[in-house]
Order: structure tokens, then sequence, then C-alpha cells
């Protein structure tokens, strides 16, 4: 058997400073071996709807996203647990290219993780520390299961374990009652970042935007030194500021990095009279329009459109926000349109705790725990000039909002956003979204349409 030292020498097992060969992320659903604290997909609605655990935006990158920055010569594999979540897979790998999908192992080293975990530099240097430490004591026998308040996240197999288990399936690997892990060490982690609901990723945005600074700022200083000493162009903390290549910055434009990084992708466009306040990450090819007032914790996913005041929020990609009104503490899916004027309330009167609720029932209510919150909103959902949202509204997707105050729950496909308003019709919906992917030369793939039918039908 190579000892330790040999696989370290190799580049083959220590997390941190090497690769594993194959990483897996799995989208899970409540499985029985997961605790409350942990669940995942169906909490994160109305992302989930249409979206795997592992592709949701919190900093700069989606959470896959971060995986593959940290490991960039492994090989990536997604799975889904549980079979309501594999058309779910399905529109992933249709969406990103380039991933295989055939999910088959090759006798190699392994690492399995939940797809709701915030990767952080802080949690790689801990588990490969932890890694290092048992194997060095123990050798290569057996299966390490790392745990979170008693239940398990995330798993090391060493190949030689894979091999004794005549290679196993991605369902045995990602279920962590099954017969690799008998005799596994079970190490506890303090201090995991789970997102098991989108006011979690709210939450840990500011943060983990610092942390995937690491991957952007040093990198793009050359195109720091010309774009930010232009004409105009006042740069706080420039250090703390990544500009990428193309990006448009006019005159009268405030980048203040002092609270944290400014993270800015490749062609963006920032028009004059915007100022900026980090921790923000502003994607690939985003426009922020005349006299934007944006603040820290926010992240504007590729291709968003915004003017107003935006704070601690998270625009997952293709979002629109291109007029006046205020939007803080919400998460805007893809393909959202909010209209002119539209405002979002994210701090009750009394300041107390916000509830939300995933259903029309009232009863069904759930304490977030937090005491701002504004609007949790579904792709494809639009809303019309003026619209008032109250604290903590979660809406499903294709809902077109044109009530002046709509309900703090607005069903998928509702046409008006009150407990009474009509449905929208599918085909009209359908028709609705291949017209606005195509104004920004996208399509809606076959998987995307199964998904929103599914919902359709589950309304």
């Amino acid at each position: 058997m190579m000892c330790l030292h040999e696989r370290l020498s190799g580049g083959l097992l220590f997390l941190y400073a090497m690769n594993p060969h194959t990483f897996i992320l799995f989208d899970a659903d409540g499985a029985s071996d997961v605790s409350a604290s942990v669940e995942v997909s169906s909490n994160l609605y109305p992302f989930s709807i249409l979206h795997p655990s592992f592709e949701l935006r919190c900093g700069a990158l989606r959470l896959f996203e971060k995986v593959q920055r940290q490991f960039p010569t492994s090989r990536l594999l997604f799975h889904a647990s549980q079979l309501e979540r594999k058309p779910h897979l399905a529109s992933f790998h249709a969406r990103f290219a380039g991933f295989d999908s055939d999910g088959l192992l090759m006798g190699e080293d392994v690492f399995v993780m939940r797809g709701n975990i915030l990767p952080t530099e802080h949690l790689w240097r801990t588990l490969g520390d932890d890694i290092e430490r048992i194997y060095t004591a123990h050798g290569l026998e057996h299966p390490l299961v790392f745990t979170s308040n008693g239940a398990p996240f995330g798993a090391f197999i060493p190949k030689e374990v894979l091999a004794e288990k005549g290679l196993p399936t991605l369902d045995e690997l990602t279920t962590f009652t099954t017969a690799v892990y008998e005799k596994a060490v079970s190490i506890e982690i303090a201090d995991v970042r789970h997102i098991s609901y989108l006011w979690d990723a709210l939450a840990l945005n500011a943060g983990a935007i610092r942390d995937d600074a690491r991957f952007f700022v040093q990198n793009n200083q050359n195109n720091n030194a010309e774009t930010l000493s232009a004409p105009g162009v006042f740069a706080i903390r420039p250090e703390n500021i990544s500009v990428g290549a193309g990006a448009k910055i006019a005159p009268c434009v405030v980048l203040d990095a002092t609270k944290g990084a400014i993270i800015i992708g490749d062609n963006v466009e920032i028009q004059p009279h915007v100022t900026v306040v980090g921790p923000c990450f502003i994607g690939d090819n985003v426009l922020i329009k005349a006299g934007t007032r944006i603040y820290e914790g926010t992240t504007l996913g590729e291709y968003s459109k915004v003017a107003g005041e935006i704070k601690n929020t998270i625009f997952q990609s293709f979002g629109n926000k291109q007029h006046d009104g205020c939007l803080g503490y919400s998460f805007i899916g893809e393909w959202v349109n909010l209209g002119a004027g539209t405002d979002v309330s994210d701090l009750k009167n009394n300041y107390g705790t916000i509830r939300v609720r995933f259903s029309p029932d009232k009863a069904q209510e759930i304490s977030t725990g937090v005491t701002s919150l504004g609007l949790l909103a579904g792709d494809h959902t639009k809303s019309a000039i003026n619209t008032s949202f109250n604290t903590g509204t979660v809406t499903g997707i294709s809902a077109n909002v044109f009530e002046p105050s709509p309900d703090k729950f607005v069903p998928s496909f509702s046409w008006g956003g009150l407990a009474d308003s009509p449905t929208f019709e599918l085909d009209r919906a359908l028709e609705l979204a291949r017209t606005v992917m195509s104004r920004r030369n996208r399509q809606l793939t076959q998987e995307e349409e199964t998904l929103l039918r599914m919902e359709f039908q589950a309304r």
C-alpha cells in the first residue's frame, strides 16, 4: 500500500493543497439520514422548482463553481439522490455543458458532499487537515465521514476502499448509511455553513463574496490599473477591487471597497453617478444604470440589468430591475422582471422576526429567525409598475404580479398575485418564457420545459 506521504507527493489526497480525483456534489431532498437543519432542495423554494441545490449562487459564484475553482483538475460529478430530483439534474446538464453526466467511477479517490454546503477556504483547510491527520495515523483503509451537528454532509473515500467494494454506485456513495461506510471514521466539523433556506444564502452572502475574492482580485491587477484610474472614477481601497476584461466604468462612479471586495466581471457597463459599496459581486455582462446605489452584500449574476437602490440581495442571473425602486434582503431568480417603481419591504414595523410560507395555507407559515427579509422571487416572475411587495413575500415561478399589494405567498402561474387570481395559462407562460429568453440569445431547453410543465400540473 502506498503510504500517505507518497500519496501526498503524488498530489492525490490532501484537499487544500492538492485535488481529489473525483468530486461528487449531490442534490438531496430531506433524506432520512439528514437532520432538519440540513434539509436541502424542498426548503430552497422557489429556487428549487427549476434548479438543483448546488446551482444556487451565494457570494460571487454558484456553489458548484466554488468547488470547480478550488479543484480545477478534479472530475466533477453531480447526482440527484431522489427520483423526483432527476429532472432537475437533467436540466442542469442541458444548461451547463462540459460536465460528465454518466456518473461512472473509475477507481479513484473520491470526495462526496451535499449540494447545499457553502464551500469556503476555511472549510477546505479544516477537511484537508483532518484527512492528513487520520490517514497519517491509521492508513488508507477507512472512509472518512464528515458530520455537522451529528449529521453527515460529506465523505472522503480512498480508492483502496472503492476497489474493495467493487466501485459502488453514486446512490451508494451519497447515502451515508450504505455498506461503503461500514468501517468509516466519523469526524465532527464545527462551523459548517449550510444553506437550508434562501434567507441563509442572503445572510451568508457578504462573507461569501469576501471568501470568493481570492479567485478574482489578485488575477486582474492589469485591468484594474487602467480602469480604476480613468478620469472621474473614484476607487476607495482599489487593492480590494477586481475588474474584468472589457468592463466600462463611466465618470462619477464611486467604488467603495472599504468593507470588502468589489468584483466586477467581463464586459460590465456601469453608467454615471453609480455608487457601489463592497462586498459586492457584479457578474459578466451586467448593466448598472445611471444613479444606481448598490450596498454591501449584493450579488448580481451575469446578464442582469439593475437600477434604483439594492442592498444585500442576490440576482441569480438574467434578472431585470431597470428602474427606480428599493430592493433589499431579497433573492431574485432567473428571468425575473421587476417593473418601474417596484418596492420591497424588508423590515416589519415592529422589527419582529419574519415568517414566510411556501403554500397558500397560512397555518403552514414558518419562522425565518431573521428580522430583515424582502422578496423571494421564483424564475420568470414579473411585477407591474408600482408593485409593493410586503415583508417576506414568496412567489413561485411564472407569476405575473400586477395587483398593487400582492399576497405574501403568490403561487406559480398566478395571473395577478392574489389568492383568488386566475391562472396564467401554461401555453402562454411557455411562449412568454421563450420570447424573454430569446432577447438574451438563449433558448428554453426541453428539460426546462419539462420542469415548467411539472410545476403547472402540481399547482
